[in-house]
């Protein structure tokens, strides 16, 4: 009988020849691949994160390569251990209604050696969800990919099982391994194993700073730049302070400035919900770069609290340039932003002479009051030939008046100051 070609065989791999029966015991070698492409990883996750009709958030989950059979039921009852606590989704904003009705959806899958489960909807705040993940360590969080990557061992699970042991009635189906994961244990093939229900070994009393040592400084072979920017990532209050003031101590340099910035304007939602805004905005004094500064704005248009805006824009004038007076300048026209904005910008100085000068020229009057009453307190001779350009078209008798005044005051100013 000739032999049939699978049609889904790679055409370059020569075909294992068929066991004889009677010797079944003898399985053919298995084919050797190179090493996890994690580039790879990451480019066929976001696939899943980012599909614009069924987004998700995928957990790549490292340390268990080989053990998945018994790792996964402890992963997937404690997920749903964490998805029955009441987070917030995206969805849920859009549409409540809809939200109820839906169940959460969780996919899982192996690639590149890699087991990863993917969570649907996607929760509203990722740092939250990341937190209540308890396998392991949080490892690093992809804002842009929604990509959370965890360190856990078998023996964790094991002790995570004790505690919250698994229903054994429940089924789970085995774990779908990729084309490009040959040399992985066929997870068919092995037992459906319970972890062991050992009795839980005595905890070994460990101190406070060997438990943060590996959040407080960087791990060996680890550069200071790239410890940094992962603990910012990560979900440690403390740490995300140290490393802050490590980079605000740091001279900035070209090599490096579009990444620490982009990171540090991407985590500010991050350092918000977790009150770290004070140290945060220090670090982006020092790293910074116009797009950084821009994120404020979207920050402070988001924010619904009164309270935490305050904190904000009282922070923004410690990041000293013309774009950090632009974003404080779109606070002016909230009313309940206005009196601080204004501070801030008079904290800053005349390096915000040059956009206050700009707001002689809106539209709305009571803008071009504010212009006036921010440059009493910044103006230069700038202000006064700007001031003297504005009053031959200003329309409004009020600004008019204002702008005479404004302008008397900076030439006393000046000329007290000679």
């Amino acid at each position: 009988m000739s032999q049939t070609r699978n049609p889904e065989t790679n055409p370059s791999t020569t075909e294992t020849p068929a066991v004889p029966k009677g010797n079944s015991e003898k399985k053919p070698k298995p084919i050797a691949t190179p090493a996890p492409d994690a580039s790879n990883l990451i480019s066929e996750t976001r696939k899943k994160t980012l599909d614009s009709k069924n987004p998700g958030v995928a957990i790549i989950v490292r340390g268990v390569t080989g053990n998945e059979a018994m790792a996964l039921p402890v992963l997937q009852q404690t997920l749903r251990s964490t998805l029955s606590k009441p987070v917030t989704t995206e969805l849920q904003k859009q549409d409540p209604t809809t939200a109820s009705a839906r169940k959460d959806n969780v996919e899982h899958f192996v690639l590149d050696k890699q087991l990863v489960l993917v969570v649907r909807p996607v929760p509203a705040d990722l740092f939250a969800f990341a937190q209540n993940l308890k396998w392991g360590k949080v490892k690093e969080i992809d804002l842009q990919n929604r990509i959370i990557t965890i360190d856990t061992q078998l023996k964790e699970l094991n002790s995570l099982a004790v505690r919250n042991p698994v229903d054994a009635t429940q089924e789970d189906s085995p774990v779908k391994v990729s084309a490009n994961s040959n040399t992985m244990k066929s997870i068919e093939d092995a037992a459906p194993a319970k972890p062991a229900m050992k009795q839980p070994e005595p905890k070994v009393k460990t101190s406070g700073k060997e438990m943060n040592d590996r959040d407080l400084k960087p791990r060996p072979d680890e550069e200071t730049i790239d410890w940094a920017l992962r603990v910012i990532a990560g979900s440690s209050s403390f740490a995300h302070d140290t490393a802050c003031k490590q980079l605000a101590s740091m001279k900035p340099d070209s090599n490096h400035l579009q990444r620490v910035s982009s990171v540090l304007a991407e985590t500010l939602p991050l350092a918000k919900e977790g009150f770290r805004m004070k140290e945060h905005v220090n670090a982006m004094a020092v790293w910074q770069t116009d797009e950084a500064i821009r994120a404020f704005a979207t920050l402070l248009e988001d924010e619904k609290l009164i309270l935490v805006r305050k904190e904000i824009i009282g922070l923004l004038p410690t990041i000293h340039s013309e774009t950090t007076a632009e974003v404080l300048i779109g606070r002016l026209s909230n009313r309940a932003d206005l009196k601080d904005a204004r501070r801030a910008l008079k904290i800053l100085g005349q390096i915000a002479e040059k956009p206050v000068i700009e707001l002689l020229g809106h539209p709305d009057p009571s803008m071009r009051i504010e212009a006036c009453k921010i440059m009493q307190a910044i103006g230069t001779q700038k202000s006064i030939e700007a001031l003297k350009n504005q009053v031959d078209t200003e329309e409004s008798d009020v600004v008019k008046q204002l702008i005479s005044e404004t302008q008397t005051g900076i030439e006393q100013k000046l000329t007290d100051k000679e």
